[in-house]
């Protein structure tokens, strides 16, 4: 099920994660926010402190003929590399 959850933008440039966000994902003080934009769109995931990706559970998801580390992979197609 879809959600539109809007927050503002203020003069500092901040927004506020609202809290059903928060609560519903255990996101707290110290998890990093990562924004990646791809063409005109911008994609939002939460890493926990000192946990993994959120998108490592992708690992092992579908079956395929070699292991495949999903966040290395779309980091390097959205980043160029790292």
């Amino acid at each position: 099920m879809a959600a539109k959850i809007e927050t503002k933008i203020s003069s500092g440039f901040q927004t506020v994660l609202p809290a059903e966000i928060r609560e519903k994902f255990g996101i707290g003080p110290g998890d990093t926010v990562i924004w990646t934009l791809i063409g005109d769109e911008i994609y939002v995931r939460v890493r926990k402190k000192g946990g993994p990706d959120p998108l490592l559970k992708l690992i092992g998801a579908f079956p395929t003929r070699t292991k495949t580390d999903a966040t290395a992979e779309i980091d390097t197609v959205v980043y160029g590399g790292t």
